[in-house]
């Protein structure tokens, strides 16, 4: 017996021991999926460094980008692209989509059933391609490789669609958890990023995974925050309007950064039609870029660091700059580095280089704003902490958790004034131009539909229960032919269910299955009910939702199908018509409807 076989065996005995009790069990599988996931996040982690050792001698890019020979700045990331290029074209020859995206895509599409190669290119492609230099970060491929853990395990076992979802939900909040040492805002971006689900089924299971995953890297790495954050005051009243203004302005820069990467991918298509060629062009560019303005190579969480604690030494080429024009030019050279990392086929997440543009963002526009009044503000360090997270929430159109990420990070509630403000009005600008995210733009310019999965979530969260149905006549399966066809007539239920002597279902005889029995009058006291019943009978369960009914309906002809209880399938409940499940489809849209256009 295979390891996936014992298992399946231990999972339908657990279900008999919990029937009724989903939600302990997706618990106990949660509890599995933070662990995993806590651990996969590490190896992520500790793979980049150990790339990293291999091309700089140290852990991490900045901490010799003074001290590289020149040549590692073409060299590393040219031939982790050659490398990359092989493996993403070998392993996803389709081209399918990569990261948050993809499992966006396949939860949409394939009902979360992610196709497990993906696994290959988000641990052993993410860790060359930032290890070696490229502009991207880390985040984004932890969370892909939580999600893809979750569903192989959902899919070994046999999860129904609804459990592979909740536990796709539980690898993503590890991932961000484990990542940023947030484990609130790891359950936040799963139900508001990936599932938009807000049911109490779903989150107890999320908010385990991502416990557990929070302790296994703090077990590891010790319980530091991601960033290093320095002492945060709100001088005063008038630094609002101030944060305001720097909102608008991250919004601007992440619309740029949403909106350059379509076309970028388009010239890649155009000018370098070999998908295996792309990442190492791609890296290329970014060492040419790199040889001016080091700082931009790999996650560059050092810099952002020291922009934040006003530690920043504005130097490029051994000349020492005016601060606010190094800034201005390491937000240009970070910003076009990560679009051509990105589309040109690197794996890796747009999160890292999401914070390192809002630190860069805010330090500049911190400076200025200093500068003007210093009296009535905060120096630049302060702008810096609030712009990344502004400028986050608004490339990820995620402001809550983007909020809750960096208060648990600072821990200091006078932030969280400047920042919802700033992040409001990031988010703000950055939907008027459009809908998509970094995580959704790719799946919008292949046609697929992401709003569909929010549809689908609040049409899963309307049970069965709260659709009218119907009670159904019965008969025991001994009652003559004669009788069943007077109880059919005079019920005008257009169908009679079929019992056994304790009550449950044997079949249902509609209209179709009584017409081959009307026509000879011998058979009425010759034939009884169980001959006439169908027995091949679709049901569904009390505990079913709106969507499965819609799924149902749209599968078979058939105008009516059985409720029948979650203990035992074989108890009919009442019987659920057509009519009433898209009837209250159409009520729940109109109620729906004037919040979704204010949505768009």
């Amino acid at each position: 017996m295979s390891v996936w076989e014992w298992l399946r065996t231990w999972q339908f005995r657990s279900l008999t021991k919990l029937h009724g009790q989903d939600t302990i069990y997706l618990v106990l599988l949660a509890i599995v999926v933070g662990v995993i996931s806590g651990y996969a996040a590490l190896l992520l982690r500790f793979g980049i460094e150990w790339v990293s050792l291999l091309w700089t001698g140290e852990r991490t890019w900045e901490q010799v980008i003074d001290e590289l020979p020149w040549y590692i700045y073409l060299i590393a990331p040219t031939c982790a692209g050659l490398l990359v290029g092989i493996i993403v074209v070998h392993f996803l020859p389709g081209g399918e989509l990569r990261g948050v995206p993809g499992v966006l895509a396949d939860l949409v599409e394939r009902k979360g059933r992610i196709n497990n190669r993906q696994m290959i290119t988000e641990t052993v492609g993410t860790a060359v391609s930032i290890g070696s230099g490229a502009s991207l970060g880390r985040e984004g491929p932890t969370v892909a490789l939580g999600a893809l853990i979750s569903s192989e395990i959902g899919q070994r076992l046999g999860l129904t669609e609804q459990q592979i979802r909740t536990l796709i939900g539980c690898g993503v909040a590890a991932g961000i958890a484990s990542s940023f040492n947030t484990p609130i805002a790891g359950v936040l971006f799963a139900l508001e990023v990936i599932l938009a689900d807000y049911t109490i089924a779903t989150f107890s299971p999320i908010v385990i995974a991502s416990v557990l995953a929070t302790v296994i890297t703090r077990s590891e790495l010790g319980n530091f925050p991601a960033f290093i954050i320095p002492e945060f005051q709100l001088i005063s009243a008038w630094e609002i309007p101030a944060y305001l203004i720097m909102g608008v302005i991250c919004g601007l820069v992440a619309t740029i950064l949403i909106k350059s990467l379509a076309p970028t991918r388009r010239l890649y298509e155009r000018f370098v039609p070999d998908r295996r060629l792309r990442p190492a062009v791609a890296g290329l560019l970014l060492g040419l870029i790199g040889l001016f303005v080091p700082e931009i190579m790999s996650i560059g969480y050092e810099t952002v660091a020291s922009m934040m604690l006003e530690q920043i030494r504005p130097e490029l080429l051994d000349i020492m700059l005016p601060l606010g024009l190094f800034l201005g030019i390491l937000l240009v050279c970070k910003l076009v580095g990560t679009i051509i990392c990105s589309a040109g086929g690197f794996p890796g997440g747009l999160l890292g280089p999401s914070l390192f543009l809002g630190a860069c963002v805010g330090a500049l526009f911190g400076g200025v704003a200093h500068g003007f009044a210093p009296a009535y503000s905060e120096s630049y360090g302060a702008y810096a902490l609030v712009a990344c997270g502004a400028l986050t929430a608004a490339a990820l159109q995620a402001p809550i958790t983007v909020m809750l990420m960096v208060f648990e990070m600072t821990a200091d509630y006078h932030i969280m004034l400047p920042l919802m403000a700033a992040c409001s009005v990031a988010t703000l600008v950055t939907r008027a131009f459009g809908r998509a995210s970094v995580f959704t733009e790719s799946l919008e310019e292949r046609g697929i539909n992401t709003e569909w999965g929010r549809e689908q979530s609040w049409m899963r969260s309307v049970k069965v229960t709260q659709i009218p149905w119907r009670k159904i006549p019965s008969v025991h399966m001994n009652t003559p032919l004669v009788e069943l066809k007077r109880i059919y007539v005079s019920s005008g239920k257009g169908c009679v269910q079929v019992v056994d002597d304790e009550g449950l279902m044997v079949g249902i005889v509609t209209f179709a299955d009584l017409q081959n029995w009307l026509l000879d009058p011998s058979l009425d006291q010759a034939i009884v009910a169980a001959e006439v019943a169908n027995r091949n009978v679709r049901v569904i369960s009390e505990d079913g939702s709106l969507l499965e009914a819609i799924r149902t309906f749209d599968k078979e002809s058939f105008e009516q199908i059985p409720v029948v209880s979650a203990e035992n399938p074989r108890r009919v409940l009442g019987v659920l018509a057509r009519n009433a499940v898209f009837q209250t489809y159409h009520q729940l849209m109109i109620k729906h409807g004037e919040t979704m256009q204010q949505d768009q």
